[in-house]
C-alpha cells in the first residue's frame, strides 16, 4: 500500500541519516573526480557557467559542428535529429494528450520561449499550441479547450510574460527542454516553471510549484551540482510521492554524482550516443563519453534499485538513459535560429515526456521502468571514465552506471 507523505518524507530523512553513517564503510568505493575523457570536444560548449557551492549548472552543450543559421533555413538532417527522427529512433507512435501535463523547471526567465517552442513545432508538423498562461494569474490547472496548452510560471506560481531575457545560457537549456518535451509527447501540455536563481533551494520551491499543478505526470530537472544531501531539500520526494515522474540529468562531466540526480526519488537520466541506420531506423547506441554517473555517499538507494546489482550502497546513477551526445546531437529552436545541442539535457526531458504520453506507470516511475527493463534498449558498449567499479562507468549488458536500464524502445517501459 502507498505510504502517507508525511510518513514517506520522513522515512526519506531516517534513511539519509542512517545512509551517511553507512556510507563510510564503503569509503573505498567513493565517486572520483571526472577524468580527462570526460572532456567536450573542441568547440562545444556548455551554455551555462559552472555549478558552485548550492548553485547547479544548466547541463546543454551546443555543438561546434553546426553554426546557427536563419529560422528561415531547414534544419539539416544527418548533423542533428528533428522530432521526428528522434520517434522514429525510438519507436514511438503514441501522441499523448493535452491533460497530460509535461513540468519544466529552469532557472531565469526566458523571452522567447514560447516562440521557440512554436518555430519547433511548425518545423516538425507537432500541430498548433496555445499560450494559456494570462498576466497577472496564478494558474493551477488546463483551461478547457482543443489544443495543449504552454504555461510559463515563476518559481511562486505567478505568469511570467516578460518579453526580454534574464540568461541566454538558461534560454538555450530552456528551449532545449520545452522541444524535446514536445518532440515525444505533442499531444501534451507544457509546464515551465523558472526558479528565480539556479539555487538548490529556488528550483526546489520550482519544483513544488510544479507539482501542485492539477494534471502534472512528469517533472524534468535538466540541471545539476554536486551531491548533496535529499532531505535537505523534500520538494522533490513529495513529488514523486504524489505519483509524479521525476527525472534529472545525470551530468556532462563524465563519471561522477551529480544533484539532483543522485536524489533517491528522482530517476536519474544518462547520456548516450545514437546511431541510426540509412533507413532512419534505430542502428546502435553506446554510453556517451561524457554522461554522468556514479554512486551517492549522501542518499540511500532508490526503492527500485538492488544495491547487490549496482554494488553500491546509495543511490545509483543512472537508471535510464537517452541520446545526449553533441556529435549525434538535436535540433533546437532559438531566438529565430537553428542550433544543435547535446548534453543530459536532451535526455531528462525526453524521459519525462515519455512517462507522461501514457501516465500508466502506476505509483512509481522508477519502480516501474525497472520492472520492465527488458522493454527497454539494453546499451552494452562505452564507458565514461574511469572509477572503482567497473560498472559504474561502464557500459555492459544488464544494468550500469552511464545507461542505467538501457534507452528508450516504444513505451513498454514508461
Amino acid at each position: 500500500m502507498k505510504k502517507t507523505l508525511s510518513a514517506s518524507l520522513l522515512t526519506v530523512a531516517l534513511l539519509s541519516a542512517c545512509f551517511t553513517l553507512a556510507a563510510s564503510s564503503q569509503a573505498s568505493a567513493k565517486v572520483a573526480s571526472p577524468t580527462s575523457q570526460s572532456k567536450l570536444a573542441k568547440g562545444d560548449r556548455a551554455v551555462c557557467g559552472p555549478a558552485t557551492a548550492k548553485r547547479v549548472t544548466c547541463l546543454a552543450i551546443r555543438h561546434a559542428a553546426t553554426r546557427p543559421t536563419s529560422g528561415l533555413v531547414r534544419p539539416l538532417v544527418g548533423v542533428s535529429y528533428g522530432a521526428n527522427q528522434l520517434r522514429k529512433a525510438y519507436s514511438i507512435r503514441a501522441l499523448g494528450n493535452r491533460n497530460r501535463v509535461i513540468a519544466i523547471i529552469d532557472a531565469y526567465h526566458s523571452g522567447t520561449a514560447f516562440d521557440d517552442l512554436t518555430m519547433y513545432r511548425e518545423m516538425f508538423n507537432l500541430g498548433p499550441m496555445d499560450n494559456c498562461g494570462q498576466p497577472n494569474t496564478r494558474p493551477t490547472a488546463i483551461p478547457a479547450g482543443k489544443n495543449p496548452c504552454f504555461f510559463q510560471l515563476t518559481q511562486s506560481g505567478q505568469v511570467a510574460s516578460a518579453s526580454t531575457t534574464e540568461a541566454a545560457g538558461w534560454a538555450q537549456e530552456t528551449a532545449l527542454d520545452i522541444e524535446m518535451a514536445a518532440a515525444f509527447c505533442p499531444k501534451c501540455s507544457i509546464l515551465l516553471v523558472e526558479a528565480k536563481i539556479a539555487s538548490f533551494k529556488s528550483l526546489e520551491a520550482a519544483v513544488a510549484t510544479a507539482s501542485r499543478f492539477k494534471g502534472v505526470k512528469a517533472i524534468s530537472n535538466s540541471y545539476g551540482g554536486s551531491d548533496a544531501n535529499e532531505a535537505d531539500y523534500p520538494a522533490y520526494a513529495a513529488a514523486s510521492e504524489q505519483g509524479i515522474a521525476v527525472t534529472a540529468s545525470s551530468g556532462d562531466s563524465g563519471y561522477g554524482v551529480s544533484s539532483p540526480a543522485s536524489f533517491s526519488s528522482v530517476v536519474a537520466v544518462g547520456g548516450t550516443s545514437l546511431f541510426l541506420d540509412a533507413r532512419g531506423s534505430y542502428a546502435r547506441e553506446s554510453a556517451w563519453a561524457s554522461g554522468g554517473s556514479g554512486c551517492s555517499t549522501l542518499n540511500p538507494a532508490a526503492s527500485w534499485q538492488d544495491s547487490a546489482l549496482t554494488d553500491c550502497l546509495g543511490k545509483s546513477a543512472a537508471d535510464v538513459a537517452a541520446v545526449a551526445d553533441p556529435a549525434t546531437g538535436v535540433t533546437v529552436a532559438y531566438d529565430s535560429n537553428w542550433m544543435v545541442f547535446g548534453g543530459t539535457s536532451v535526455s531528462s526531458p525526453i524521459i519525462a515526456a515519455l512517462y507522461a504520453l501514457k501516465a500508466d506507470f502506476g505509483a512509481s516511475a522508477g519502480e516501474f521502468t525497472a520492472s520492465q527493463a527488458d522493454q527497454l534498449h539494453d546499451v552494452s558498449t562505452g564507458s565514461n571514465g574511469s572509477c572503482q567499479r567497473k560498472l559504474w562507468c561502464t557500459a555492459g549488458p544488464g544494468w550500469d552506471g552511464p545507461t542505467g536500464f538501457g534507452s528508450p524502445n516504444g513505451t513498454g517501459a514508461f
